[in-house]
């Protein structure tokens, strides 16, 4: 318990205003019950309304403990580290008879997870509303790095370091490696207010701040000869702000709204670092460029119109401006290249963007049977960045011939029509399409345009099963395969990307409910879908993904409900590439497949006490084979397995009093070989900071003390 109130993040007297809080409500409750028993008030003939004034709540505080230091298991749980956590929960609620109320949810206080939520108002009048939520994210295990001054943005080397041309002449490596977890976490402090006023009429505004730190990784080299993976600091601030202006009535809405984003990186505008490789003088040091700082801003007005009781339109439109003005860095850190002068200081980036969405609904009515539905959006982005001719310096080392910036921009439309029409009671039946086409520009294909045709019938037999089966049949078409001579790396003149490239596809999904008794139901579901790239003769030529899920429950009257379900994924993809203009092609063929199973159990044992029991176990298994001249082995399978057992028992000792009993298990194996056992100098060429796939066992315990008022 040593050092108690620093590893939890607060002090027991920052239980004192909670505590002094239930008194108080237990008094108000007192008093206000001796009111309700004198004059019974109107406000409880609605069913819908909570049935109390006053406050009311649940305090759950206790203790857990972790067996073990995993960064992965504390991933957003916040449990990283082995040992004792504060655990305290509670919900506290307020109401009176004049629509007054207050809410707040604590969760995982003593945690690194911790989550706050609060809103208080007048109910049809206004609420307030704020909130901090934490969320660690741990990004690598077992890394180690010799540079020092990790998570700032200058790295150094030790004074004894000696430089190779490989790493395994890095005698000193060993020496200076040091433990540096990679981790980051974000802090998002939430504020919001609601104000209806006069008829019809309401305000919205809501605030938050994203503050995420940390230390994540960079990956950088002295052109083809070698490279590093750096530990990189992440310090970034996020302001995000949306706010809206609703009129409303029982035939129409209207909604005038305005959203805005700030992004800053701290001050860490690049990272500079030691080279640990052996090299030229002017070739000691290198920098690279980190997240630009940029602003966003949207103005959007959506509204909605009830013509008739069948035909409604509604429709939405926006239009935005993104920019990003940071300074550029020099070309190169390298003195050799510090002639070269810049086109100008910054890039001075600026992106419109603008969204219209126009959408119908049209109701023929045919003795209730027959709709149709239309729908329509138009998306643009103009990217006004200006062009520029920039010499690169590739890696502080290489000066290539100067290049033109490439300032994307696309427009995009897409349209959806439907039809549903319910022949009778059993039967009903859906058909469709959809169309999107997209004009980009600077870019290797000009005009996409894809269209899909999909139909669905629905059989409900009876009340105790349905049967909906969807097909789905698409193609997208190209217009020229362009390769755009902007100075940069060529493809492959038979080379297209698949996101650009002639595509058709197809899907099929099977869903069927049945309730084999009034207590016992199972649902079974299938889902395939296959692309195929016909046109491309090197990149992606097909992929498939199918998948199967079957879904049991029961209950045995109202005390005891149980479910089970096992689901499987195939994921397959083939490739066809080329090293070079003259070479042999090659082939890859990637199949992932993974498979989770589980089941859970609830029961009310009596009155005052239930137990709970859930479990979960998902395997995955990649494989990767690539086909050459050389005929080289398969990669060893990529492999993840994750079991997780949690068990829960609830008792109430008497009306105020009760304690929770929860207990968690989890164990965690995976193995990839591009990182596995090979350490920070496993490849000669990088020097890595020698992370390794997780893998541990991870109990949990918590026992908490309830109390109710």
């Amino acid at each position: 318990m040593k050092n108690f109130t620093k590893k939890f993040g607060f002090s027991i007297t920052a239980l004192l205003p909670v505590l002094l809080l239930s008194v108080q409500g237990q008094v108000a409750e007192a008093q206000e019950a001796q009111e309700v028993q004198e004059a019974e008030p109107s406000i409880y003939s609605c069913k819908q309304c909570v049935k109390y004034t006053g406050w009311r709540g649940i305090l759950d505080f206790g203790l857990g403990w972790v067996s073990t230091d995993s960064p992965r298991f504390g991933d957003y749980r916040g449990l990283d580290e082995k040992g004792l956590y504060a655990a305290v929960d509670g919900d506290v609620h307020y109401r009176d008879l004049k629509g007054l109320y207050i809410d707040i949810d604590v969760r995982d206080l003593g945690y690194d997870s911790r989550e706050l939520d609060m809103r208080a108002g007048n109910q049809g009048s206004f609420e307030f509303r704020a909130g901090w939520q934490e969320i660690p994210r741990y990004l690598g295990y077992g890394t180690q790095t010799p540079f020092l001054g990790a998570g700032s943005d200058y790295l150094t080397l030790p004074a004894d370091w000696v430089r190779a041309n490989t790493t395994s002449g890095m005698t000193a490596l060993d020496s200076s490696l040091v433990a540096e977890t990679l981790k980051t976490k974000r802090k998002l402090l939430d504020l919001g207010a609601t104000v209806d006023f006069l008829p019809n009429w309401s305000y919205r505004v809501d605030y938050q701040r994203q503050d995420k730190k940390g230390t994540g990784t960079l990956g950088a080299g002295m052109y083809y000869s070698n490279a590093t993976i750096l530990p990189t600091p992440i310090d970034f601030t996020t302001d995000l702000l949306d706010m809206d202006l609703t009129w409303a009535n029982k035939r129409a809405q209207v909604r005038l709204g305005f959203i805005s984003s700030k992004f800053d990186n701290g001050g860490n505008s690049s990272l500079t670092w030691e080279n640990p490789f052996r090299s030229q003088p002017e070739h000691s040091m290198f920098r690279a460029a980190l997240a630009p700082s940029n602003k966003f801003y949207q103005f959007n007005l959506s509204g909605a119109f009830a013509i008739t009781p069948g035909l409604r339109l509604s429709g939405q439109a926006a239009i935005g401006r993104a920019t990003q003005n940071d300074p550029f860095l020099p070309y190169s850190i390298n003195p050799d290249f510090s002639d070269l002068q810049l086109p100008r200081q910054s890039l001075d980036g600026e992106l419109d963007t603008s969204t219209y969405n126009f959408s119908g609904k049209l109701f023929a009515r045919l003795s209730n049977r027959l709709s149709f539905t239309a729908r329509g959006k138009w998306d643009e982005r103009d990217n006004k960045t200006p062009v520029d001719l920039y010499t690169p310096v590739v890696t502080d080392l290489v000066e290539k011939s100067p290049r033109y910036n490439r300032p994307y921009s696309y427009k995009r439309q897409k349209y959806t029509a439907d039809v549903r029409y319910r022949a009778d009671r059993v039967l009903r039946l859906s058909a469709g399409a959809r169309q999107e086409n997209l004009d980009r520009t600077l870019q290797a294909v000009e005009r996409t345009k894809e269209t899909t045709w999909w139909g669905e019938v629905k059989l409900t037999p009876g009340v105790s099963s349905q049967v909906r089966i969807k097909l789905e049949t698409g193609n997208r078409d190209i217009s020229d395969y362009l390769r755009p001579d902007d100075g940069g790396l060529i493809d492959h003149p038979l080379m297209q990307k698949f996101n650009m490239a002639d595509r058709d596809r197809n899907r099929v999904l099977v869903d069927m409910d049945f309730m084999l008794a009034e207590a016992f139901g199972i649902n079974l579901s299938y889902f395939y879908a296959k692309s195929t790239y016909d046109e491309s003769v090197l990149g992606l030529q097909k992929s498939t993904d199918q998948s199967y899920t079957i879904n049991f429950n029961y209950s045995l009257g109202t005390k005891v409900n149980f479910y089970a379900f096992a689901t499987r994924d195939d994921i397959d993809a083939d490739i066809l590439n080329s090293i070079g203009g003259d070479s042999d092609p090659w082939s890859a063929r990637t199949r992932d497949n993974i498979t989770t199973i589980g089941l859970g159990l609830s029961s009310v044992i009596d009155e005052k006490s239930s137990v709970g029991f859930d479990f979960v176990s998902s395997g995955s298994k990649g494989h990767i084979r690539v086909e050459t001249d050389a005929d080289e082995d398969p990669f060893e399978p990529l492999k993840t397995n994750l079991t997780n057992a949690k068990l829960h028992y609830d008792r109430e000792l008497n009306e105020h009093w009760g304690y929770k009993l929860y207990l968690e298990f989890e164990k965690y194996r995976s193995r990839d070989w591009a990182i596995d056992g090979l350490g920070p100098d496993g490849i000669n060429s990088i020097l890595t900071m020698g992370q390794q796939s997780p893998e541990y066992n991870a109990w949990y315990v918590r026992v908490q003390a309830s109390y109710r008022f």
